[in-house]
């Protein structure tokens, strides 16, 4: 009997002292496994120099950021707080780094001063030895660390996200924030990244023109913003005292979307000719969530960019002339996708193809030179229109809506949007011409700056 109670004893004891596979385990504890990841691009030659992976144990919530060099897949653990690329150390000290010294000394050129020398001072008493310091976590220091085929990260079950680490476009501040927090205070389903927006006065927005926004719901994003890669697993093992590889095939969440539009010219009364012809489109969504990859329709934002103009019958240098009657306006805009015009409650189909406001709407600045016959001269005159595409976008099929109608997710990295209503343009009013059908969206002449009798 005492020999069974003492083999009890030492079972007992064992397995309190033993590590469970979900136990918390510290950078120390032994029971950690060698990862690295594998990247398949379809466009080898669009990839980013550098994706971030989020590894994220789901039980245990143990979670790290590693920079992935996407040349030759080496990796590194970046910290909690390196996460947006300001915020990161720099990658030679002989750069200076970000831990606010001065960095304004010198010429640069490497050689110093020679100095006076000094006097001879007295010995001094020899200090007394310190304790070694703890090593720093990876990426709080002033260099960061190398890059290594693989990190040993705690064992567990995982969830892995890529996405572009250095996108300047990107907003970080929700995933840093997941990094610093405790994950049932703030869980991975709520974290997304999101692009950053501008006011239309801001001088960071690269806006090459005054425009007067008929649309003001949302702030506007950059016209060349780099396209988003993302890509996510489901919950892998990573086992200790072993190496496990990880394959990312990611995708890119933005697209390429070409938009197709006419202007006829009636130059009976007046003679003009288009010299430019500016656009902003407006619901694009900023908002991706990083456990799916999804859009978020309820945060969408605007976008500027410029046409290309053909006219029918141009100069020798391809340019629109007085005589010509037909121009067709080409764009070309990455983006996240567009949605459409949401329809509230109690509104009719007629209502919504109405509005005006929103996501959905297309804008243009038309930029012309009009012939004045008493002077005989010419003089510049921009007309300001507006669209609801309403029946456009739903013809387009760019995107695709989750059974929950909170979330998008975009049909092809290419899609096109061909606009049906032509403007008419006679030197005094934008207008349409009218084919018929209710399915026709309209253009509505929302400014001019016509100041001239002529």
């Amino acid at each position: 009997m005492n020999n069974k109670k003492l083999l009890y004893t030492l079972l007992l004891g064992a397995t309190l002292t033993s590590c469970a596979e979900v136990e918390i385990c510290e950078r120390d504890h032994p029971h950690q496994g060698d990862v690295n990841f594998t990247y398949t691009w379809n466009k080898p030659e669009d990839k980013p120099n550098r994706m971030g992976v989020l590894c994220y144990r789901v039980v245990g919530q143990w979670k790290q950021v590693a920079e992935v060099n996407t040349d030759d897949l080496t990796l590194r653990l970046i910290g909690e707080t390196t996460i947006t690329p300001e915020n990161r150390p720099n990658e030679n000290p002989d750069e200076g780094d970000n831990t606010g010294g001065d960095n304004t000394g010198g010429d640069n050129t490497g050689v110093a001063e020679p100095s006076e020398p000094n006097e001879p001072t007295e010995p001094t008493e020899p200090t007394e030895p310190t304790e070694p310091t703890e090593p720093t976590e990876p990426g709080t220091g002033t260099t960061p660390p190398p890059f290594t085929p693989t990190v040993k990260i705690p064992r567990g079950y995982y969830k892995f996200a890529t996405f572009p680490l250095d996108n300047p476009s990107i907003d970080y501040s929700e995933l840093e924030q997941f990094m610093k927090n405790d994950a049932k205070d703030y869980p991975l389903q709520n974290v997304g990244l999101s692009y950053k927006v501008y006011d239309i006065k801001d001088p960071k927005l690269n806006k090459p023109l005054a425009w007067q926004d008929f649309n003001p719901y949302a702030k506007y994003i950059q016209p060349d913003v780099e396209p988003l890669y993302y890509d996510s697993t489901t919950v892998q093992q990573v086992r200790a005292d072993r190496q496990t590889t990880f394959e990312f095939k990611p995708k890119i969440l933005s697209q390429n979307i070409d938009i197709n539009f006419n202007i006829v010219k009636n130059t009976d009364e007046v003679e003009f000719k288009v010299t430019e012809v500016w656009a902003e489109i407006s619901g694009v969504p900023t908002y991706i969530k990083m456990n799916t990859g999804y859009l978020d329709i309820t945060k969408t934002s605007k976008m500027l960019f410029k046409t290309d103009i053909k006219p029918s019958n141009p100069d020798d240098n391809g340019n629109d002339t007085n005589e010509n009657k037909r121009i067709a306006c080409h764009g070309n805009i990455n983006v996240t996708g567009v949605v459409n015009v949401q329809r509230a409650y109690g509104e009719t189909l007629e209502d919504v193809r109405k509005k005006i406001y929103g996501p959905g709407i297309m804008q243009v600045v038309i930029y012309t030179e009009v012939y004045n016959p008493k002077t005989g001269q010419t003089f510049p005159q921009k007309w300001q229109g507006i669209i609801n595409l309403y029946n456009t976008l739903n013809k387009a099929k760019l995107m695709t809506t989750t059974s929950d109608n909170k979330y998008v997710y975009r049909n092809g990295e290419h899609g096109t949007i061909n606009i049906s209503a032509e403007i008419l343009l006679d030197g005094k009013t934008v207008g349409n011409i009218d084919k018929g059908g209710d399915a026709l969206d309209r253009w509505i002449q929302t400014d001019s700056d016509i100041n001239i009798d002529i």
